[in-house]
């Protein structure tokens, strides 16, 4: 199902530029590369486009996913444009003819060696049927069926081939525009060689660029022609799927350049009809004026360029912001944005045997709304959830109340969920932390995109953005080229701070913490290793924006486990906090409080919430801590005070809420939230010991007491 949200926002942008009507007429359109990372729904969205074109009446349309066809051609896509295009018939417009892609493709069969005059001489003998319709060119019998009203289509065959040429030849007006209308273009197109130089430059390996960009300015020009005769509503839509296969790398290349060729050709050529929409899970070369998601080059101008949401897509958003050359004016990158909690909603109350509604907010958090990911998480769960049902029908006792409910017309799963919201209904378990790692035989698997470089990709996942990851020197290979790697893949976004250093996508940063758990190497646990080697990179720098403690903090949080040294690392994280209480401004402590308890966690999955709550709540021994680890800089703030306000009263509590929030910083430790009431509860109380911003704290308890609604 897609996601509808997109969908709609699709069609907006799609529709605004077909509309001839209150659109850009007979205006420039774009070239729209829709971008997302693997599993991200573009292949679901632009058949949901496609279909809801197949059912225009005015809309001639095309759909080609060039995965399933990578040594397709560019001319071979020129025709089938072509076929589907002089295809639609309507009463009330005028049939389209395409004369100059049909000649255009057959000169691309002819043989490369024949001169001017002996290569036209033998395009009027195939186009009047003295002659076959040599193999090569089979897709064109097709265009040639179509033109010649109601000749059905035939194999392949010589006798058969003579068969329609014949019917063909019978046209007179066909005939005549492909020996007077295509073969003079060509000339002029081609001096002094026409379509013999075309046929030359196609065989050639150094010269089908040059042919295939030929081919595409024959379509448009044809294609204008066509739309320039008589009125017609909509323009000419063409839905290209996994354009970073080979073959739709060249059509798009040779399309532009076309484009700008026209463009740039003295006299008024007039804008194409043809609008297409094309998609990739990886960056494209749109040359120098849009900016990868992900990179801090800085703009030119001032003005940041980076792709567009689909949201905020628009026709003329596009000329506002394109570029000035020639073949880069063309692009539009779009990017498709992740689920939304609302669309998650949806899709969790279409799901047979659904979840409950308390989960809405445990699978957005959980995926980062990934649509793939999304999707294979609510289906997980509501297999499970219909396995639980029917054990428990078994008793007799909840299968009676169940017939009692429906019998007063109620649907007893939506009941439940109304009679207790947030009802844990076994998934809390920390088990749930294994379920959104897809099978990693998966086609749409994350890590399909890294098979060499995985290793640095499961280490560098322990920072918050890669410019740290180097730093820390967690990246076998320079900064940049890792960068290049996960832009190319669609797999950055902007890190949190000001700075705001690229950084790993949420759900493929979840599924490489996974991993990072499993790994080891000689001198111990990688986990331990990356989060030393960054505590090391923030005790060392005295250059960072950030406060460099709350960066030292944040990663010995992470490395908190049930040993006696991880439970001293959770003892230094609180007595930071406890020391900078009433110290620091109360707006900027809850910002570092919420900062290191974001840190991520390796907790035994195997263990409750409660019970591993109680045993990181006890005080460890006293003892030297881990001897890996790095002293945090001295800031005389963190040194104790004599007069402390609260004293160990108020260190157990700042304690239970950096416990409590750093279990719901993770839905896979705390999949229903049920934190949120203990850390509003703890803020109350340590607003009690507040010497100022006692209402900073109030509010920030206010914060997590309102309900999460789902719906």
């Amino acid at each position: 199902m897609a996601n509808s949200e997109l969908a709609a926002a699709c069609g907006r942008l799609i529709n605004e530029c077909l509309d001839r009507e209150d659109g850009p007429g007979g205006g420039e359109l774009p070239v729209i590369m829709l971008l997302g990372p693997r599993g991200s729904g573009k292949t679901t969205l632009l058949k949901e486009v496609a279909e809801n074109a197949a059912t225009s009446f005015s809309l001639p349309f095309v759909h080609i996913d060039c995965a399933e066809h990578p040594d397709i051609k560019v001319g071979e896509i020129t025709a089938q444009i072509a076929r589907r295009v002089m295809g639609h018939r309507w009463r009330q417009f005028a049939p389209v003819k395409l004369p100059r892609v049909v000649l255009g493709n057959l000169a691309l069969s002819l043989d490369p060696g024949l001169r001017q005059e002996e290569a036209e001489q033998e395009l009027y003998e195939l186009i009047r049927g003295r002659r076959g319709i040599p193999d090569s060119s089979r897709t064109l019998q097709e265009i040639f069926n179509l033109l010649g009203g109601s000749v059905p289509v035939l194999p392949v065959a010589g006798p058969l081939i003579a068969t329609v040429i014949d019917r063909i030849a019978r046209g007179r007006r066909l005939v005549d525009l492909l020996e007077h209308k295509g073969m003079a273009w060509y000339r002029d197109r081609l001096d002094p060689g026409g379509l013999a130089d075309l046929a030359r430059s196609g065989a050639a390996e150094d010269g089908a660029p040059a042919a295939a960009q030929i081919i595409c300015e024959a379509l448009l020009e044809d294609l204008r022609e066509g739309w320039s005769r008589k009125w017609r509503p909509r323009n000419c839509l063409v839905l290209l799927d996994n354009s970073d296969s080979p073959s739709g790398r060249e059509f798009l290349r040779a399309l532009v350049a076309a484009k700008a060729h026209r463009a740039a050709a003295p006299g008024p050529a007039g804008g194409d009809p043809l609008l297409v929409v094309a998609t990739s899970r990886s960056w494209q070369d749109l040359g120098h004026h849009w900016d990868r998601p992900g990179t801090l080059k800085p703009p030119e101008d001032g003005v940041a360029r980076h792709p567009r949401r689909l949201r905020q897509a628009g026709h003329g958003d596009w000329l506002a912001n394109r570029a000035n050359g020639r073949r880069d004016r063309w692009w539009y990158p779009v990017l498709l944005p992740g689920l939304s909690r609302t669309e998650v909603t949806r899709m969790r109350g279409a799901t047979r045997g659904r979840p409950g509604r308390a989960h809405t907010g445990f699978v957005h958090a959980l995926t980062g709304g990934h649509p793939l990911a999304v999707t294979h998480l609510l289906e997980a769960m509501a297999a499970r959830e219909r396995g639980e049902r029917r054990d428990s029908a078994r008793t007799g006792r909840e299968a009676r109340a169940s017939a009692a409910v429906r019998e007063r017309g109620q649907d007893p799963h939506e009941n439940a969920d109304t009679r207790e919201h947030g009802r844990d209904t076994g998934w809390t378990e920390q088990s749930l932390r294994g379920l959104p790692a897809l099978d990693r035989a998966h086609a749409q698997h994350p890590f399909r995109d890294f098979p060499h470089d995985l290793e640095d990709l499961v280490a560098c996942s322990a920072a918050t953005n890669l410019a740290d990851a180097d730093d820390a020197g967690l990246l076998s290979r320079p900064w940049r080229s890792a960068v290049d790697e996960l832009g190319d893949q669609m797999w950055l976004v902007p890190g949190p701070g000001q700075e705001r250093a690229p950084a790993i996508h949420p759900w493929l940063r979840r599924l490489l913490l996974r991993e990072l758990e499993r790994r080891h190497r000689r001198d111990g646990p990688l986990w331990d290793i990356a989060h030393q080697r960054l505590e090391a990179l923030y005790t060392s720098r005295e250059d960072l924006p950030r406060d460099r403690l709350s960066m030292v903090m944040h990663h010995r949080l992470a490395r908190v486990d049930l040993t006696a040294a991880g439970r001293r690392h959770l003892r230094e994280v609180v007595a930071l906090l406890d020391g900078r209480f009433n110290r620091i401004d109360m707006a900027a402590w809850i910002r570092q409080y919420n900062w290191i308890t974001s840190a991520p966690n390796r907790l035994p999955v195997t263990m409750s919430p409660d019970d591993l709550y109680g045993r990181l709540i006890q005080e460890p021994q006293d003892g030297r801590g881990d001897p890996a680890g790095q002293d945090p800089p001295d800031d005389p703030r963190d040194r104790p005070s004599p007069d402390r306000t609260g004293g160990a009263e108020r260190l157990a509590v700042v304690r239970s809420v950096v416990v409590d929030r750093w279990f719901l910083s993770d839905p896979g430790v705390d999949p229903l939230y049920g934190r949120r009431r203990s850390v509003a509860d703890g803020l109350r109380l340590l607003a009690r010991y507040a010497t100022s911003g006692r209402t900073i704290l109030m509010n920030e308890a206010h914060r997590y007491d309102r309900e999460d609604d789902d719906e």
